[in-house]
Parts: C-alpha cells; structure tokens; sequence
C-alpha cells in the first residue's frame, strides 16, 4: 500500500510532503486525496463542470487539482484518485430559515453559472444523465400504481404494506394525476428539452453534508449525481429535504415555497407558470412511490413488518406538510 500511495503522491507532485491523518499540508494549505470508484470519462465531466463554474463565476466547489502530467487524476494499480482541498468548512443546516434562504440563493447562483458546458469527447456524466421529461414519469407510475392495485384485489391474503397501500391509494394516485396535469399545462417539455440542448446542469443530490459554509460562501461539493435537467429539479429536492428535516422542529416559522422561490429569482429570474411547475414537482409523491417500487418490484431483501413501519413513517411525514 505504501508503494501505492507513493506513485499516487507523486503524480501530484506531493514527494515529501508532510502528512497528517490522511491529509497532506502544503505551502498553499492542507489537500486530500481520495480514491473513486468513478471511471475517467465520469471524473473528466466533474472536472469539467467545476473549471466551468469557476470560470463563470461560482469558484466555491471541490474542484480538482491537476497532477504533474494535467490530469484531474492520478491512475495506480487499476484505481482512480482524485486531489482536493480540505474544507475547513462546517456542514449547512436546512432547519435554520435565514440559512436556507442563503443556500438557496447560492443554489441559483450555481444554476447560472453550470449551463452552457462543452464537454470533451472524452468526457461523460453517468449513465442517468440522459433522463426521461417528469411528465412522462409521472404518467407511467401513475399506471403502475393502479396495476397494484388490480393485482391486490385478485389476492386472498393481505399484508400489513398491502392493507396501507390500498388505504392510501386514492388520495397518492389523485396526487401523481394532478402532479401530471398541472405540468402538462406548463412549459415544462419545452424547458426540459431546452436544459439539455443547452447543457443546464442539475447537482442532482444537494444533502447538507455535500454543502459547506464559509463566511458568507456556500461551497458545493460531490457532483457524482450530476445530470444534464431541469434545474429547478435541484430546488424541489432541497424544499423535500428541509422539510423532511423540519418534520419535529416547530420553533421557527415555516418558510413558504413562494419566499423560497422569491429568494430563488432574485439571482435565476423566473417565469411566471415555473411557479406552476414547482407546485406540480412537490405535489409528487416521490417517497411514496418510491417506497412502493421497492416493496412490489424489487428482490425482497427485507421483512414486510419493517417494510409497513417505513410507510407509516411515509404517511406521517406528508401528515405534517400537508
């Protein structure tokens, strides 16, 4: 291994630099360096992407440093590493309403500035990047919500998941056809089309440990899940996520997805039926529907009890933002 990480160290021209606890000290301050499971083509898109942003105007990301011969990676023994910058950063908090109205401004920012990319040949997003439009999602789950539940009829036996299921039903699947109505009825096609002609990017999984403050900076960090979409998708999950976070905190007065989108349009001007849009993103049940793909369509690796408490906690959760 120390021979490993020797070429490694080298490749980045770190030879002899000092290391602590898996950090390297230079004269330009402390480095990581980390290994991926991320393939070159993947690693160059990031790359790419980030010197894009820094260039446009948003430089607070954990780009990439070059080794000796150019690359945003060295290459040892099979595996890819990668060099950045250790943040001395702490972790943003979605429960706080200032602090979230300043991500989400910072979010937008980050919009303006990943669009337009012109990636290298060599270079490629993973393999979601080329995504269905929502309205053809939505309209497809919506079908196979109602196969269910034909096919839940025509059993003897129900398990707890299947009793709730069949409970809940009307109200998610009068949710998902609303969803795809309300979209059908915007610009969304034409946007969605738009986003990848024009290469917008969308982070794609914007959590609080992959967001750091500093000073009055947000830093935006592991674009592993970074798609060619439509970006306001980024903004519909991090409203999912506060409020997912929010669930047990009364103590602050909630936000309204109208200030979030205010906040949003002071730096990403907004057209007016994107409001519209919005609605209908958030009005998808993506967890439920998610926790129902995964109980009736994948192989069972779990019990049907903690599968029925995990929806219990589903219901509960669209109980206090409804």
């Amino acid at each position: 291994m120390s021979g490993l990480h020797h070429s490694v160290t080298m490749a980045f021209g770190l030879s002899g630099t000092v290391r602590e606890k898996g950090y390297y000290k230079t004269t330009d301050g402390m480095r990581i360096i980390r290994k991926t499971k991320d393939g070159r083509s993947q690693i160059l898109a990031w790359h790419q992407i980030k010197e894009h942003c820094n260039t446009s105007g948003y430089p607070w990301m954990d780009r990439y440093h070059l080794t000796n011969s150019g690359n945003p990676y060295a290459f040892a023994d099979g595996e890819h590493y990668v060099m950045t910058d250790n943040f001395h950063n702490r972790e943003v908090d979605f429960t706080d309403n200032q602090e979230f109205l300043k991500i989400v401004k910072a979010i937008a920012h980050w919009h303006s500035c990943a669009r337009g990319i012109s990636f290298s040949n060599e270079a490629s997003l993973n393999k979601n990047q080329l995504l269905e439009p929502l309205t053809e999602i939505f309209k497809a789950e919506g079908k196979a919500l109602d196969i269910i539940r034909k096919r839940i009829r025509k059993q003897s036996q129900l398990s707890d998941f299947d009793v709730l299921f069949v409970k809940h039903y009307p109200n998610y699947r009068e949710r998902v056809q609303k969803a795809h109505q309300l979209l059908e009825s915007t610009g969304y096609l034409k946007r969605f089309n738009q986003a990848h002609k024009m290469s917008h990017i969308c982070h794609g999984n914007l959590k609080e440990d992959y967001l750091y403050l500093h000073g009055d900076q947000v830093y935006i960090t592991k674009l592993n899940h970074a798609t060619l979409d439509y970006q306001l998708n980024d903004l519909c999950s991090l409203i999912r996520r506060r409020e997912k976070k929010r669930r047990h905190q009364k103590d602050q007065k909630e936000l309204s997805h109208n200030i979030i989108l205010e906040a949003y349009s002071q730096v990403m001007p907004l057209e007016t039926d994107e409001e519209v849009i919005l609605e209908a993103i958030l009005l998808y049940p993506s967890t439920f529907i998610k926790i129902v793909t995964e109980y009736y369509k994948k192989k069972r690796s779990w019990t049907p009890v903690s599968m029925a408490n995990k929806m219990q906690e589903v219901l509960k959760l669209d109980e206090s933002f409804t």
